[in-house]
């Protein structure tokens, strides 16, 4: 066919003194349903108006210039693959992108964004699937970054093996029945952000470095399978939070390093909604997990809580509501002093966890502005030695463990010799995938 011949001549131009041939010549003469192969650097921006794939060869460039969104997809069932997308424009207000997607059917895959101010902006763009994608934002200060990927009203989206490092969010808004997979996401604000987003698992991914690693805000039966939520430290320094929501499921996760592993504000709501904490090993953090007043209805059971500053904290008044224990099996406490005569690997007596400052916040609220300083570490040792009144229960569980397994994606690893070398023998510990060194145990997860 002619226009694929001139198409090609087009693209295969030698280019000089910055981008070449426009991407918007090749689409615009390219029929519905057909393929544009993209040679070289080519200049966008671009529409896309219609089905098309659009390819690119080893080594192809599609650059913005600066200026809007690089490539605009407004037809369904378009495909983007194996193409470099680069230099958008900077505006917030207008969502400058290295891609926008407006339609139905989209396939992304094998892309590299670099130099955009969002990454990937969907709307209203069901049953889309990104694969294989890299996004990289600009040198921007925190409050003018864009979001990596926005996710708006678009059902049943797929994103899977998608890295990012250095943008806003990965904001998922009104969405259902979407799924996140082995996403690795770096030096951001929240690493995932869920609002609206219903039964949208968040699976085998890991969010490092970020402020907050997941936060899980107004969205129901969302499960949270097998991640890692590591070193979230800038403020305010957690590794997953959920806010308001119901029906959630987190098993097998690693939390570690963070300020905060586990923060919990009205989940479940309330009703019939509940919430199941499984398997998970929370370590390292300088709280393991927090709890306010109004977290009720929630089932704690074969997680692992070692070296964490504190281990569990509620704030604003005591909560015995949630359960720390399910089918007769409970927690690993690193400070359970309790014995095991029949060898069934749960303790003979309930682990309690007690503090006597939470008996004073209960007293004088304002007292609570000293969690985390020194003044609360010497009165509960100074509590503890000479108890002139009595601590507070934050919590009770009544078959903690003396041992227990970590997932086997906690043990096994690809590039950590030193890790598979020690972490057999602590997987008897509930540790299986971390190594601590020195008294105070810092904690690291292979990977």
């Amino acid at each position: 066919m002619s226009w694929v011949l001139a198409g090609l001549l087009l693209a295969a131009l030698p280019v000089t003194g910055g981008p070449g041939p426009s991407l918007q010549a090749l689409v615009d003469a390219a029929p519905a349903g057909s393929e544009v192969v993209v040679r070289g650097v080519v200049r966008g921006p671009v529409v896309v108006r219609k089905p098309l794939r659009i390819v690119g060869e080893p080594g192809a460039v599609v650059d913005g210039g600066g200026q809007g969104t690089v490539v605009w997809i407004e037809a369904p069932s378009v495909y983007l693959g194996r193409l470099r997308i680069r230099a958008s424009g900077s505006e917030l207000n207008t969502e400058d992108a290295g891609v926008f997607v407006g339609a139905p059917g989209a396939v992304l895959e094998d892309l590299v964004l670099e130099d955009v101010l969002f990454g990937l902006n969907l709307k209203q763009a069901d049953g889309a699937v990104v694969r294989r994608v890299r996004i990289s934002g600009k040198p921007l200060p925190l409050n003018r970054r864009g979001d990596a990927v926005r996710l708006w009203y678009s059902q049943r989206v797929v994103l899977t093996d998608v890295e990012v490092e250095g943008m806003r969010d990965v904001l998922l808004w009104f969405t259902e029945g979407s799924v996140l997979h082995r996403l690795r996401v770096r030096n951001s604000r929240y690493g995932v952000h869920y609002m609206y987003a219903h039964r949208t698992p968040l699976l085998d991914s890991t969010l490092e470095g970020n402020a907050v690693g997941a936060y899980i805000m107004y969205s129901t039966g969302v499960r949270v399978e097998g991640n890692r939520f590591l070193r979230n430290r800038d403020v305010p320094g957690v590794g997953l939070a959920f806010k308001e929501s119901d029906e959630v499921l987190v098993r097998a996760n690693a939390l570690v390093g963070n300020h905060v592993g586990l923060y919990l504000d009205a989940t479940p709501m309330g009703g019939e909604g509940r919430g199941r904490f499984e398997g998970n090993v929370v370590a390292g953090n300088g709280v393991g997990v927090v709890l306010l007043s109004n977290v009720t209805g929630n089932t704690f059971t074969g997680n692992v809580f070692e070296a964490n500053g504190e281990t569990v904290r509620t704030e604003g008044g005591s909560n015995a509501r949630n359960r720390w224990w399910a089918e007769g099996r409970g927690n690993r406490w690193e400070d359970y002093a309790g014995l095991d005569l029949n060898g069934d690997g749960v303790g003979d007596v309930p682990y309690r966890l007690r503090r006597w400052f939470e008996s004073v916040t209960d007293t004088v609220p304002a007292a609570r502005v000293l969690h985390g300083s020194p003044a609360v570490a010497a009165l509960e040792r100074a509590a503890q030695a000479v108890p002139l009144f009595p601590p507070q229960v934050v919590l009770e569980d009544r078959y903690p463990l003396v041992r227990a397994e970590a997932a086997d994606r906690f043990v096994s690893v690809e590039r950590s010799a030193a890790f598979a070398a020690v972490s057999a023998g602590l997987a008897a510990l509930g540790a299986g995938g971390l190594w601590r060194v020195g008294r105070r145990r810092t904690w690291e997860v292979g990977r």
